[in-house]
């Protein structure tokens, strides 16, 4: 009976991680809207190759020397540019004659590669995953390694069906959104990674001055 519980408790977990607004979350819903399913899928895909990274570096025992100060410093400033770079480009796209909805436009090639990034390089993730994640985890792996990694895998498999459940949502909903919405869509959603970009940015100046 405690298995279970610990599953469920950590596929909730992982569902509640990946549901709140974020860089992740809205170029999934961009993706989505201008090229359809696959294209949010595989930038969910690729912000969860980013985790199970960042989980192994954890059972591996690499944590602390990620809070080196270099380390930090190419964090918050490849995670800043990446995200102001979205967010420019996003708004700009959102006032161009070009139609954000267009049939048979192509998968864009990049989205897994762009949430890898997202995921990679954004500090809030370093928060969770060796703070709140990481103590989970030691204090499962003193019942068992198993029950440990049976917490990961459930987790893991929380943010995957919430990524899952955004992809397909996206991408039926868009069929029903006219196109005057769909830009103020990505007009938002640029905005709100622009200005994500600029805690990390200050971050980052202040570490290197």
């Amino acid at each position: 009976m405690e298995i279970i519980w610990i599953i469920l408790h950590f596929i909730v977990l992982g569902i509640s991680l990946a549901a709140p607004v974020g860089p992740i979350n809205l170029e999934m819903i961009k993706r989505g809207i201008s090229s359809g399913f696959y294209a949010s899928w595989l930038v969910g895909l690729g912000g969860m190759t980013a985790d199970i990274i960042f989980l192994l570096i954890i059972l591996i025992g690499m944590a602390p020397y990620l809070q080196i100060e270099w380390v930090e410093i190419c964090m918050y400033g490849i995670g800043g540019t990446l995200l102001l770079y979205l967010g420019i480009t996003t708004i700009y796209s959102s006032f161009t004659k070009r139609k954000i909805l267009e049939i048979g436009q192509p998968i864009q090639r990049n989205s897994y590669v762009v949430g890898f990034s997202i995921a990679a390089f954004n500090p809030i993730n370093f928060v969770f995953w060796f703070g709140i994640f990481g103590s989970s985890i030691h204090s499962l792996s003193e019942k068992s390694w198993i029950v440990a990694l049976l917490g990961c895998f459930s987790l893991l498999l929380g943010i995957f069906l919430w990524n899952l459940n955004i992809a397909f949502t996206v991408h039926f909903a868009r069929a029903f959104i006219k196109e005057r919405i769909l830009k103020t869509v990505n007009l938002g959603a640029g905005i709100f990674l622009t200005v994500s970009a600029f805690p990390f940015l200050f971050r980052f100046l202040k570490l290197i001055l």
